[in-house]
């Protein structure tokens, strides 16, 4: 539960700074967005895993992956957005309709993706996946 804390709060601050606009010039006008994160669980990362003794997820293995978005039909990658070493990814995206989908390594699998979501302006939507690497 802690790592859920951790991630709200930097979310939070990440849009807290992110919010902030200065005035627009005179015929400008400042383009809406909404943000979509979330919290990416890889594992597991030893053959004989287990839940009271779990291996720790390095890095390098969050580094390797990335979410990529697509348009609401699937057909255009139109971002990837790397995962950062704690597992958190966030991307500024105009309001619309999207697919989130995984650029997987190895046998990755994720019944989380892939997902449709929705972004509104100036609302956060959050997305979590859960990568099952097939390691057992």
């Amino acid at each position: 539960m802690p790592k859920r804390v951790l991630l709200i709060a930097t979310v939070a601050i990440a849009l807290a700074l992110g919010c902030h606009k200065s005035p627009t010039a005179p015929g400008e006008s400042a383009t809406p967005h909404g943000r979509l994160f979330g919290l990416v669980t890889i594992g597991p990362n030893c053959p004989v895993e287990t839940t009271t003794n779990p291996c720790p997820t390095p890095p390098s293995a969050y580094a390797a992956r990335k979410v990529l978005i697509f348009s609401s039909d699937h057909s255009k990658q139109l971002f990837t957005v790397d995962i950062d070493s704690r597992g958190l990814y966030v991307i500024d995206l105009t309001p619309g309709t999207y697919v989130i989908d995984l650029k997987p390594v190895g046998m990755d699998r994720s019944q989380d993706v892939p997902a449709t979501v929705n972004i509104l302006a100036n609302i956060s939507a959050e997305h979590d996946i859960s990568i099952d690497t097939g390691l057992r």
